[in-house]
């Protein structure tokens, strides 16, 4: 059965492998590039969005070794709740459903009434510079955290992690719907730059200032 292929790849997600092995007890960085054989920047941002989830947190630093004291983290309460896997599954269940059901055209309409519900509905107003705002508070929202960068008329969104990183890889239509959401915020079109890497996928999304949706 395919559900099963998408369980294994969702239980290997970086993320997820890093909160699996914080259960077994707390851990510095370089033990846990050492056990999970990521790369130090994957880590780094991994623990950054677990410690902004409230998921971890950080004891006192250890004192082992020469040159300056290593942090150790640790899983909060919060994580003896923490079950994204089984909600990645569920949601890779029903969009597959979901686009078997009602058709290529049909997934795509629902896909787009996601969109307006996420971005509230209301028509943009303010100067471009206060859409701006109020597009990365609501993206912060649900967990895409964005820097903006300008280059003459474009601005792009770009976040050092994923909300949905176990997913976009095999669902990079759910990086559309963030991009749409966007649109209706600012009031002009975005393009999806996301990068969906196995490793570390990262939100990017791209406009033009100036151009109307």
């Amino acid at each position: 059965m395919a559900t099963n292929g998408w369980l294994q790849r969702l239980l290997k997600s970086s993320r997820g492998r890093i909160v699996a092995e914080l259960r077994r007890g707390p851990a510095t960085i370089n033990e846990l590039i050492e056990r999970l054989g990521l790369s130090a920047n994957a880590v780094r941002s991994h623990i950054t969005a677990l410690e902004r989830d409230g998921v971890i947190a950080t004891d006192e630093p250890s004192r082992g070794g020469v040159g300056k004291p290593a942090h150790v983290y640790r899983l909060t309460s919060a994580a003896s709740t923490l079950t994204p896997k089984a909600y990645d599954a569920m949601l890779v269940t029903v969009l597959d459903a979901t686009r078997g059901r009602a058709g290529e055209r049909g997934y795509q309409a629902i896909l787009n009434d996601v969109a307006d519900k996420l971005a509230g509905g209301a028509p943009p107003t303010g100067t471009f510079d206060e859409r701006l705002r109020g597009a990365r508070k609501l993206l912060a929202q649900i967990g895409a955290n964005v820097d903006v960068q300008r280059s003459g008329n474009t601005v792009r969104l770009r976040g050092s992690d994923c909300p949905l990183a176990s997913l976009v890889a095999t669902h990079p239509e759910l990086c559309g719907v963030i991009a749409n959401v966007i649109a209706r915020r600012l009031g002009t079109p975005v393009r999806d730059c996301c990068d969906r890497s196995d490793e570390l996928p990262r939100c990017c999304f791209e406009t033009i200032v100036g151009r109307a949706a």
